[in-house]
C-alpha cells in the first residue's frame, strides 16, 4: 500500500495532496504517433522517427486514469476541466521508446463547491529524463452554474479551414486556420485518450453546465503546438509550452492560431500564441522554441 492509501477509505478532495501513484510503463508507438499526428492535423511528413512535442498530451491521458478513474474520485469529475498545462521537454519523444511515467497530486486547492487538483508528470526513458508535465484540473460534483439555451449539435462533418503549419524553419508562419469536427473529437479522444464526456457526449456536457459539447483544450494547444514548431528544424522543437485554457469552442467554429515572436536567447527563442474565434481568446499559451 502506498503512503496515503488509508485516506481513500474516507475521501475528499483535500486527501489528495500529496499522493503519488506506482509508475507506469508505456512505448511511444509508431501507430500511436500516426493516429495522433492525423487526429490533430499535424504534418505526417515531420514527425517519422520522433512524435510531435504535443504528443506529451497523450503521454498525459496515459497516467492521468489513475487520478481521474478511481472509483473514489469519480463523483468529482461530474465537472473537470482542464484549466492549465505546462510542458517541458529535455529530450526528443523518440518513437519506439520505452518510458517509465510517474504521476503524483501536488496541490489541491478548493473554491466554493469547485477545487483546482494539480497533477504532475515525471517522464523518463532509459538514458533519462525527457519530459515534465504540470496539469491543473478544475474538479467538483455539480456543475458552477446552468447552461445557456440548447442550440443542438452541428453536423458531425461540420468543420472549417483547418491548415497545417509549414515544416520546421522553411517558412516563417505567423498564424494558421483551424477547426474541429465532432468527428475529429472522437478521433482525438481516441488518438490521445482524452475521454472526458464533455467532448462527445451532449447530456454530460450540459450537466457540467456547458451549452454543449466542446473541443478539447490540449487539441487547441496541439495546434499551439504546430505552429511554434514551424520556426525549428530540431528534432525536439520546443524546450517548454505554457497552456491558458480561457474559454470554450464549440465543435465547426472556426478558430485563428497566432504566434508573435519575441527575444532569442541562446538559441531558444520566445514566441507568444493564441487560438481565438470571433476576437474571443479561447487559448494563450507561451513557448520556448530552440531555433539555433
Amino acid at each position: 500500500m502506498q503512503q496515503g492509501d488509508l485516506l481513500w477509505l474516507d475521501m475528499s478532495l483535500d486527501a489528495l495532496n500529496g499522493h503519488s501513484f506506482d509508475p507506469i510503463r508505456v512505448r511511444i508507438a509508431p501507430e500511436k504517433v500516426a493516429e495522433y499526428v492525423a487526429a490533430t492535423g499535424d504534418d505526417p511528413k515531420r514527425w517519422v522517427d520522433v512524435a510531435p512535442p504535443s504528443y506529451a498530451g497523450a503521454i498525459l491521458f496515459m497516467a492521468a486514469p489513475l487520478l481521474l478513474d478511481r472509483e473514489d474520485v469519480r463523483e468529482y469529475t461530474k465537472v473537470l476541466v482542464h484549466v492549465d498545462q505546462r510542458f517541458a521537454w529535455h529530450e526528443p519523444l523518440e518513437i519506439g521508446v520505452e518510458l517509465k511515467v510517474t504521476g503524483a497530486v501536488t496541490k489541491v486547492r478548493s473554491r466554493g463547491a469547485s477545487t483546482f487538483v494539480t497533477f504532475e508528470l515525471a517522464v523518463d526513458s532509459p538514458d533519462g529524463r525527457i519530459l515534465d508535465s504540470i496539469s491543473t484540473f478544475l474538479m467538483g460534483e455539480e456543475a458552477a452554474g446552468e447552461p445557456g439555451p440548447d442550440p443542438g449539435e452541428p453536423a458531425a462533418s461540420l468543420r472549417g479551414a483547418n491548415d497545417v503549419a509549414p515544416t520546421g524553419g522553411s517558412a516563417k508562419a505567423d498564424s494558421m486556420s483551424k477547426s474541429a469536427s465532432r468527428i475529429d473529437l472522437v478521433r482525438y479522444a481516441g488518438a490521445s485518450g482524452d475521454f472526458n464526456p464533455i467532448h462527445y457526449d451532449h447530456d454530460a456536457a450540459r450537466g457540467a453546465g456547458l451549452d454543449g459539447i466542446v473541443v478539447h483544450g490540449l487539441l487547441m494547444g496541439a495546434w499551439i503546438s504546430q505552429l511554434a514548431s514551424a520556426s525549428s528544424r530540431n528534432p525536439d522543437p520546443l524546450t517548454e509550452l505554457r497552456l491558458r485554457f480561457r474559454n470554450a469552442l464549440r465543435p465547426g467554429v472556426a478558430t485563428t492560431v497566432t504566434a508573435a515572436s519575441g527575444d532569442v536567447v541562446d538559441g531558444v527563442q520566445r514566441i507568444d500564441l493564441a487560438v481565438t474565434a470571433e476576437d474571443v481568446d479561447l487559448v494563450t499559451a507561451t513557448a520556448h522554441v530552440r531555433v539555433a
